[in-house]
């Protein structure tokens, strides 16, 4: 195990440890108490959000050597066995390597035989909607009537590619993207256990960046330690990004037909390095923000303080609030949403953009 790698040293041990997935958790953990536990599992949800993970401890709830517990003991040998991936009765798949019908038949040809150690032979495919037609078919007597010492773990990122004849038949539960509050308390704890020193609102703009997905915020925060230093300055460097009051300026100059002033921002923003479709975003957040507080008749200074801008990116703020009415900012955001589909249509990113910004200000001319 390389524990240099956070997403892999930090990778939840238990049912405690897993964030932001406890209606699952609970689950599982209530079936694991009862001792009736379902012959089929399936676990959707975006990547990185604790699917695989999730399957892992289920497997050693299944198989710890001090019985079927809610909370395994970790240390037995069996419990040992599955964190070293090399527990004989927990056959892991992958889907996407392993779609043929033959592939499938040779490993139901492999379930009759009992458990070597466990209690249960234990099946967890990832990406299970990559099987084909003639593989659902394949499975769907075994997990129809399955031996009472098999269970299956199905982990998708794509339910509706499985068939509803599979999935009525298994236990379904959807795992949900892991909100931002969560993912920065659990790596500030994680960065304070490794006695890494941080800048909070570098922290915050990497939260945000991990979109629900706390694989991906550690893998990130990985990428920012190799920087040297965990820094705003770093954080934007590596995620393509530039200070929020650019895109607040960019937005704001729409209206006031100084074309040329609003090409030398986007030429200014171009010196930064940055990933124009994360630019993108970033600007959508921000009217997505703004076009809330008018439609909801939110109390415009709170909430902007509330959004922790400095004090110049709140009055730009307010002045976007009141210069832009509410179908101009739903016709940006609209506008912005598409143009990020179509950006790979261009020759290249930056012309992508420029694109969506000469159809913006010819809008605002008219």
């Amino acid at each position: 195990m390389n524990s240099h790698v956070l997403a892999i040293k930090w990778r939840p041990r238990s049912f405690n440890d897993v964030v932001g997935q406890n209606h699952v958790v609970q689950a599982i953990k209530y079936s694991l108490f009862t001792k009736k536990i379902h012959p089929a599992w399936i676990l959707s949800g975006s990547r990185g959000i604790g699917k695989t993970t999730i399957a892992r401890i289920f497997a050693m709830g299944l198989s710890c050597l001090k019985g079927i517990t809610k909370n395994p003991c970790g240390l037995c040998e069996n419990c040992i066995s599955i964190k070293n991936n090399s527990f004989l009765d927990l056959i892991e798949l992958d889907s996407a390597s392993k779609t043929k019908v033959e592939d499938i038949r040779e490993i139901l040809e492999t379930i009759y035989y009992l458990p070597v150690k466990g209690r249960y032979k234990i099946y967890i495919f990832d990406e299970f909607h990559m099987l084909s037609k003639h593989s659902f078919n394949a499975l769907l007597k075994i997990i129809e009537e399955p031996p009472e010492y098999i269970k299956f773990i199905f982990a998708t990122t794509e339910l509706q590619k499985i068939p509803i004849t599979i999935t009525s038949r298994c236990m379904q539960f959807n795992l949900k993207l892991i909100e931002k509050n969560l993912i920065l308390d659990q790596l500030k704890k994680i960065l304070n256990k490794e006695k890494i020193k941080y800048n909070q609102e570098a922290l915050d703009i990497l939260s945000d960046a991990a979109y629900g997905s706390m694989r991906d915020a550690l893998s990130l925060t990985d990428q920012l330690i190799s920087m040297g230093s965990f820094t705003v300055e770093n954080v934007h460097l590596m995620l393509g990004l530039v200070k929020k009051k650019y895109l607040f300026l960019l937005i704001y100059n729409f209206k006031n037909k100084k074309h040329n002033l609003v090409f030398n921002l986007i030429n200014k923003i171009s010196m930064f390095n940055i990933n124009w479709e994360n630019i993108i975003t970033e600007m959508m957040i921000l009217l997505h923000n703004i076009l809330k507080i008018k439609i909801l008749k939110y109390n415009s200074d709170y909430f902007f303080q509330n959004l922790n801008f400095e004090k110049n990116i709140s009055i730009f703020s307010q002045k976007i609030f009141n210069d832009f009415s509410e179908n101009e900012l739903t016709f940006l955001y609209k506008f912005l949403n598409t143009g990020k589909k179509n950006l790979y249509l261009a020759p290249n990113p930056k012309i992508g953009f420029e694109m969506i910004i000469l159809e913006i200000l010819l809008y605002f001319s008219n």
